[in-house]
């Protein structure tokens, strides 16, 4: 007797990005048009440029602790990445072109260029951007927490750099960790765990109106 051969069946592969989806926000506001959309990103700078100014100083450190950072936390996971990175980007344009919306009302060329803190403005760009991407390729609802850790990661990644290659005097030789990432770590993972629950239980609301 003939057997019949049955094709194997080929599994799955496991993928940790999932297909491109709305973001959060065309999620509340499905009727978006561009005015919204230009109206969200120019709140999202007005909401980083506000949170700045909520900081303090750790004694012999020029870095400010500040509420910036839950703020472009949540452009990303909000906004998703096309408008999180706009708002990002635009936040720190309109700094550079003068307007005070830095910590402690710094703003210009010379503040970024020439300062401690211009490697976490990049930083917050990198974040918004791809906590956006992530947050509309499935890393949401229940899955936020991760993109909004690695979005706290990544603004350090440049910040570090900057800190490595220019010469500003601090933080002293041997003390790069110690003096620029240490010292807020503490504050970051607070942060980012008020994000995410901001964030899920946005998600949560906009899952009850569909």
């Amino acid at each position: 007797m003939q057997q019949t051969a049955v094709p194997a069946q080929r599994s799955k592969p496991l993928t940790l990005l999932g297909p491109a989806e709305p973001s959060l926000f065309e999620r509340l506001v499905p009727a978006a048009d561009w005015r919204y959309k230009v109206a969200a990103v120019v709140g999202g700078i007005a909401l980083v440029a506000l949170l700045a100014q909520a900081r303090f100083f750790i004694p012999d450190n020029p870095v400010p602790i500040t509420l910036q950072g839950f703020g472009i936390l949540m452009l990303g996971g909000v906004l998703g990445w096309r408008l999180g990175l706009a708002s990002a980007f635009g936040y720190y344009l309109v700094g550079m072109a003068g307007l005070p919306v830095f910590a402690k009302g710094g703003e210009g060329w010379d503040y970024v260029i020439h300062g401690v803190t211009g490697g976490y403005l990049l930083g917050f760009i990198l974040a918004a951007g791809v906590i956006g991407y992530l947050s509309q390729r499935g890393w949401n609802r229940g899955r936020v927490l991760w993109p909004m850790l690695i979005g706290s990661l990544l603004i350090y990644a440049p910040a570090l750099i900057w800190l490595s290659v220019f010469d500003f005097s601090w933080p002293a030789e041997g003390e790069l960790l110690l003096s620029a990432l240490y010292p807020f770590l503490a504050g970051d993972i607070l942060k980012l765990m008020a994000a995410a629950a901001v964030t899920g239980g946005l998600w949560r609301i906009a899952d009850s109106k569909r």
